[in-house]
């Protein structure tokens, strides 16, 4: 009897491309019995009623609307609030198409290694960094926040610690990797162990187009987006190491340092960036 799959699709403002996405997810899970959630978290198009209409003909798609517009809240709400205990997870971006049986690929590879705690998947070969990126999957086992899997073991381990992502936290990615290389803060940190990479679940996802403006602002966008990150891990991870899952704040705004990174290209947008945290910070503080 083969095991239930529950995947996880976060999806915000995406009315144009989730549909395309969700059939291809469903194709890719081969003849495993899955539920899709899809996390509609914020979203101010039409991405809720696209997936609701989608859902009346897939019976096991589930169109999950949240308010708050924030990947890492959408997957605390789905590990806490519909992850039945017991399912293969996968949790998928709802942007991406996947390669033909990818998710069946990945859950196939966590059933033949399941001392992994998690499983990556793999980009396919567009853009410029595409194959480094693979290399450096392959060679360091990191953890793909595009499309992943967690095991039973250790998402069971996730609940009963109340392990919670903080709201507002960008690198999603970043942290799972972290706590999935450490095995929740054990004091070991170990990513050959502890997460695998499946070579055949592969994902598909369009690289930016420099000469589109769409494209650009988009491109800006992330490197405000990159420079929180490296602001937020940089307060946030040596806090882990030290003193354990007790000091993850509930809001990733809720940090000490705000780090210039002055000589660098980074400067502009790590300004931005501080700036907006320090705003998200009074707001946390007074919520």
């Amino acid at each position: 009897m083969k095991p239930n799959i529950q995947v996880c699709v976060f999806a915000y403002n995406l009315q144009s491309t989730i549909a395309d996405s969700l059939n291809s997810l469903l194709t890719s899970c081969g003849e495993y019995p899955v539920q899709v959630y899809v996390m509609i978290n914020g979203c101010r198009d039409h991405t809720l009623s696209v997936v609701s209409e989608f859902a009346k003909r897939y019976l096991n798609v589930y169109p999950i609307e949240i308010t708050l517009g924030d990947k890492s809240n959408a997957w605390n709400t789905f590990v806490h609030q519909y992850y039945d205990g017991e399912s293969i997870a996968v949790f998928a971006d709802g942007d991406l198409t996947f390669a033909e049986l990818a998710i069946a690929q990945l859950v196939d590879y966590h059933l033949n290694n399941p001392h992994f705690l998690a499983v990556s998947s793999f980009p396919c070969l567009k853009g410029r960094s595409a194959q480094a990126w693979r290399t450096a999957l392959l060679r360091e086992h990191q953890f793909t926040g595009n499309l992943y899997l967690l095991s039973p073991r250790y998402i069971q381990r996730i609940v009963a610690n109340n392990v919670r992502l903080p709201t507002g936290l960008i690198g999603d990615d970043s942290m799972l990797g972290f706590l999935t290389a450490t095995d929740l803060c054990s004091g070991k940190d170990t990513p050959l162990e502890n997460i695998g990479v499946c070579t055949d679940a592969v994902f598909n996802y369009e690289p930016l187009n420099p000469w589109r403006w769409q494209d650009i602002k988009l491109y800006l966008r992330r490197r405000v987006r990159y420079s929180k990150r490296h602001m937020q891990q940089s307060n946030i991870v040596p806090k882990l190491k030290r003193d354990g899952l007790a000091v993850m704040p509930k809001y990733a705004s809720q940090i000490d340092t705000l780090p210039i990174r002055w000589l660098s290209s980074n400067v502009l947008f790590d300004l931005i960036a501080a700036r907006a945290i320090r705003r998200e910070g009074r707001r946390s503080a007074g919520s």
